[in-house]
């Protein structure tokens, strides 16, 4: 049964070779959209992961309105207005179970194609905070530079000695790190003077434990201003997932736009095959095949065009991806590449497509599960 509807369905296909191949290109386009768009978001995804996954923040100190965004688009998204006082950064270097604390500002520099995402820290803090990167000095100078290997490679900076200007400042690159996975991406200078003066965008704290962070942050929020709170790591990730949750929902959702158009358009086409063929699937009932059998071959032959069609959209979604991406890289001025298409999301896409195969086919398979012999033998076709 399954493979004589299985034949009959593939024949069809091909004797309706023009309408088989619209409800192919509306599929193609739904699932390679779909693709194209949530990679962005998948990425996005991987890298925070990826930088957060680097550090070795235990507690991050930073004010409320702050958003949980490590790096953001250009690497200073994500920072509050609001500051944090350098005597708050003296307090708690003094508080019980704190290792070391540093306080942190980000800023964006003007590079040769993109933002350069730039992190005020000094050689120790480096160090500490991100034990993967190689290659840190033992002290970094106000005109020094360090630059991550991507970043270097981006800008065309093979060995130190390079120069990046600034504000009308030239600093010299000291080191080119490797090792640091996200972290490639970005550049270090040390703390700056007039921190002293304008405060901080966060204060990272590691701990002699890592394992009191959430009893270390909770005891800390009884001291900090109002408008200031000590953030656990993991706490710190999980609002961080949130944020990425947000982004993957939406180029989610207008993906899905697509997919509709396609459901709608593999029904139709399927609706109007069935129109036709009303007296055939009758002359198969008279003839001895069981209802089944005439509906399995309109499912399989929705599902055979939708899977060949998600097939055809995974590659699509592949190019689209790499436009997409180099689109978006130049528009934000991003220092790194940020699509991503995964095992997972090509697995999640021909999950769509036989979902847009199975939806397509419903509302035919009803018709011809209810249709009587009769009226289908008197049927026009």
């Amino acid at each position: 049964m399954i493979a004589l509807s299985f034949n009959l369905a593939a024949r069809n296909v091909m004797r309706n070779r023009e309408r088989s191949l619209l409800t192919l290109i509306g599929v193609l386009l739904a699932i390679g959209s779909f693709v194209a768009l949530v990679s962005l978001a998948e990425g996005l995804g991987r890298r925070m992961e990826d930088e957060l996954a680097s550090r070795r923040i235990d507690v991050y100190v930073l004010p409320k309105r702050s958003l949980a965004l490590p790096s953001g688009p250009i690497g200073t998204i994500g920072a509050s207005q609001d500051t944090l006082p350098a005597a708050l950064l003296d307090t708690l270097k003094t508080q019980p179970g704190i290792s070391y604390a540093e306080g942190i500002n980000r800023e964006s520099w003007s590079g040769k194609h993109a933002a350069l995402p730039v992190l005020h820290l000094s050689a120790a803090g480096i160090r500490t905070f991100f034990e993967l990167l190689q290659g840190v000095p033992e002290e970094l100078g106000d005109k020094d530079v360090l630059l991550g290997q991507g970043l270097a490679q981006q800008e065309g900076i093979s060995a130190p000695g390079a120069t990046l200007n600034h504000k009308q400042v030239s600093y010299t690159v000291k080191s080119i790190l490797v090792g640091g996975g996200f972290q490639d991406y970005f550049a270090f200078v040390a703390p700056s003077g007039a921190a002293e003066s304008s405060g901080y965008q966060e204060i990272w704290l590691k701990l002699s434990d890592p394992a009191m962070a959430v009893g270390v942050a909770k005891s800390l929020e009884s001291q900090l201003p109002p408008d200031v709170e000590a953030v656990p790591r993991q706490t710190y990730l999980t609002r961080s997932s949130r944020l990425v949750g947000y982004a993957w929902m939406l180029q989610a959702a207008v993906a899905a736009i697509g997919v509709l158009i396609a459901i709608t358009a593999a029904m139709n086409t399927m609706l109007m095959s069935t129109y036709e063929r009303l007296r055939e699937f009758a002359v198969l009932r008279a003839i001895g095949a069981p209802r089944l059998t005439v509906a399995l071959m309109l499912l399989w032959e929705s599902v055979m065009l939708s899977c060949f069609g998600g097939l055809l959209g995974c590659l699509f979604g592949l190019l689209a991806s790499g436009v997409l991406d180099q689109a978006v890289v130049v528009l934000l001025q991003l220092p790194f590449p940020l699509a991503r298409v995964t095992p997972l999301l090509i697995f999640e896409a021909m999950l769509l497509a036989l979902l847009v195969g199975v939806l397509g086919a419903l509302i035919p398979l009803l018709l011809v599960w209810r249709q009587r012999i009769m009226d289908g033998l008197r049927a026009d076709g």
